[in-house]
């Protein structure tokens, strides 16, 4: 093959990928044209190989470049210029550079701009920023979204096309296309940003929700490839955050493999730790791939009778698992008084405990120190971050120093909670009414949350001190529901609806062990509330309210 071949046929390539780049069939030159551009450089009495090819070995020398083919001498003369700018080759996000990809294909799912992102960068990445796609698709989903608002909204934006073109010259500049590091993610998401800029040119009230997104064409929302360290596809999808959520454990297992391939001497994942023997658990360690870096945050994981250093992928898995890793390590340094404690309780204390859900008694006393331990962990590090050594051992010695009164205090505390508790399953047990059925089952419901398998430790010693109140307003509440059942679901209508934006907001009951802060307070902001409504006498310990609770909840 000649030389000119060769770059004739990269350059279809290249024309080829820029149609797909730019959504456009009128740039990459046909056969016709191709025939022309030969045909007038030539000459005619050239008419079989043999005779090309003597030609062409002499025509080479004094006009290498006569058959190389350019853009230039193929595109029609009135055809638009093209800003391949506008469709870059790479998107920017803080220290990571990842490629794109583009393909015209309408009805493919992969039609668009494509993201490909390495399994060991997923975790990382924000969606916020992806949602302004590249500058050269920005207008048609300006447009496209402006036609999604409501008749109401929209009359005020058309055409949507002209408003479009005003709207993206006042947009700050776009996340993510820009060449220089790093790059910030912005705060709000493209809707966000977009409502607020209608609202202040209309004087129109227009928020994020008032775009129906779904009918965006979906070759305007970019399309998140995540691939292995071979480069073969692991998942796509157009959901960034759906694919962080279901590839969390194959995106830990790739960072911690990239880290310890990096520097196998250094490799420092292990496990069986039953004391704290290293000077400082590192809060990150970064390794460079090609242009982008690795970040890789290592943690104590709690694994029951010993505590692992594993890696983890994001800061918020580290510090979701470091106090449970931390409090597993203290409580194998400290000496149990679990039975010293058992043989100075009270008859009373002993019939309550022998109550609790838990499956032994050694169980219950187990979570109790574990409650115990926690409580001062807490105290010296509220956010139970623990990273130096020397911060462990001054934990460690003050646990030493008050474990058996807090013990103490713990399992007594317990046992009146169990107690409460009973009463509580006997005053329920004994409305036996039809009509009482909705508030009672609602009651059930809050009975099962405060109280099962494990909620000493995973209420914590501080919160634990008011479940007696709250146990005790369902006694409390339950003969003024045979009283006034009506009365009774108003409120039970009040409590229900804060309990359904606490479950929208990610909360369960009970609550799962690394709940935002947030929704921890609106949990236990919910339990001051029904004490508020069916046991006022019992005192609320804050002034409560369902429009308080929102707020909470919204941040």
């Amino acid at each position: 093959m000649w030389a000119f071949e060769r770059a004739n046929a990269r350059l279809r390539e290249e024309l080829a990928e820029l149609e797909e780049r730019t959504r456009r069939r009128d740039i990459l030159f046909d056969d016709e044209a191709v025939f022309d551009f030969y045909q007038r450089r030539i000459p005619a009495e050239v008419s079989s190989t043999k005779s090309f090819e003597g030609w062409w070995r002499t025509a080479r020398f004094d006009t290498p470049d006569l058959l190389t083919m350019t853009a230039d001498a193929l595109v029609a003369e009135d055809s638009p210029e093209i800003d391949e700018g506008l469709f870059p080759p790479s998107w920017q996000q803080g220290d990571q550079r990842l490629t794109l990809g583009y393909r015209f294909e309408p009805g493919e799912e992969d039609d668009g701009v494509t993201v490909r992102i390495p399994l060991a960068l997923l975790a990382r990445l924000s969606p916020h920023g992806f949602d302004w796609q590249v500058p050269g698709l920005r207008a048609e989903l300006v447009t496209a979204m402006i036609k999604s608002l409501p008749k109401s909204i929209r009359r005020n934006v058309v055409p949507a096309a002209d408003w479009a073109a005003r709207l993206l010259s006042e947009l700050p500049a776009e996340p993510g296309v820009v060449q220089t590091l790093p790059t910030a993610v912005p705060e709000a998401t493209f809707a966000e940003t977009l409502a607020a800029l209608i609202q202040k040119l209309t004087y129109v009230p227009v928020s994020a929700r008032d775009f129906e997104l779904g009918r965006v064409p979906s070759h305007l929302r970019m399309t998140f490839v995540v691939t292995d360290e071979r480069g073969r596809t692991v998942a796509a999808d157009k959901d960034l955050a759906d694919l962080q959520r279901r590839l969390g454990t194959r995106v830990r297992e790739s960072v911690a493999k990239a880290t310890s391939a990096a520097a196998p001497s250094n490799a420092i994942e292990r496990g069986g730790l039953v004391t704290w023997d290293l000077g400082e658990l590192p809060r990150f360690l970064d390794t460079k791939q090609g242009d982008n870096t690795i970040r890789g945050y290592p943690t104590l994981v709690d694994d029951g009778a010993s505590v692992s250093i594993r890696m983890m992928s994001t800061e918020l898995e580290q510090a979701r698992a470091l106090p449970r890793g931390v409090r597993r390590l203290l409580l194998l340094a400290t000496p149990s008084p679990a039975a010293y404690v058992q043989q100075h309780l009270t008859a009373a204390e002993k019939l309550s405990l022998a109550t609790s859900p838990y499956k032994t008694t050694q169980a219950l006393f187990e979570d109790c120190l574990a409650a115990a331990v926690d409580d001062v962990l807490f105290r010296v590090r509220p956010d139970g971050q623990v990273f130096m050594k020397a911060e462990f051992d001054t934990i460690r010695d003050r646990v030493s120093g008050v474990v058996m009164d807090s013990m103490f205090e713990t399992v007594g505390l317990v046992a009146r909670i169990l107690t409460a508790h009973r009463l509580a399953d006997k005053a329920l047990k004994a409305a036996t009414s039809m009509a009482l059925l909705p508030g009672i089952s609602d009651a059930r419901q809050q009975l099962t949350a405060l109280v099962y398998p494990g909620f000493v430790s995973e209420t914590g010693l501080a919160q634990l001190r008011h479940l007696p109140r709250y146990l005790g307003g369902i006694s409390v509440r339950v003969p003024k529901l045979v009283d006034n059942p009506s009365r009774d679901r108003v409120w039970m209508n009040e409590t229900q609806a804060a309990t359904t934006r606490f479950e929208n907001a990610g909360g369960t009951m009970p609550l799962q062990a690394d709940a935002a802060a947030p929704v921890l307070r609106a949990r236990w902001m919910i339990e001051e509330l029904r004490i508020s409504l069916f046991a006022q006498e019992l005192k609320a310990a804050e002034s409560v309210s369902l429009q308080r609770i929102q707020k909470v909840l919204a941040g």
